[in-house]
């Protein structure tokens, strides 16, 4: 949960505007950090559109680099999840060794097969690696 106990991760997408507060910016510092226009963040804050995936995913990953100071670099997700060699092989996380990153990057195969962020973001909502990434307690990003 969030220092302002709204929820960052909703069924609808990431919460902008609790990840905002909780770095304590404004909206304009926000929309330049993650290099998008001020109306796009605010149009998101209000409802009026939703956030693109690149919006959402530069905001998870500003989230967790100030709940972690830094990207945790020993998350392996697929020690986490147990993923067989057969997929994990296959895995451009496993690949490149962003464990850290199996949310961030396209081609991952989590489900078995090829997602974009649109298709995958529900699936990474549940999955164990974000929350704990999500989650701010650095212990926690030990692999099981």
């Amino acid at each position: 949960m969030s220092v302002t106990d709204e929820p960052v991760v909703t069924p609808d997408g990431v919460n902008v505007k609790a990840v905002r507060r909780e770095l304590r910016l404004s909206q304009s510092q926000l929309a330049r950090m993650i290099g998008c226009s001020i109306r796009a963040v605010q149009s998101v804050e209000q409802g009026w559109r939703h956030a693109s995936p690149a919006l959402e995913k530069a905001i998870l990953l500003l989230l967790m680099a100030h709940r972690h100071a830094g990207l945790p670099q020993n998350v392996r997700c697929w020690e986490r999840t147990h993923c067989p060699p057969e997929r994990r092989d296959n895995c451009i996380t496993y690949r490149t060794g962003q464990g850290h990153l199996c949310w961030f990057l396209s081609g991952t195969l989590c489900t078995h097969e090829l997602q974009q962020w649109e298709e995958k973001r529900r699936v990474c909502f549940e999955c164990p690696v974000l929350k704990t990434l999500l989650d701010g307690d650095p212990a926690a990003t030990a692999p099981d």
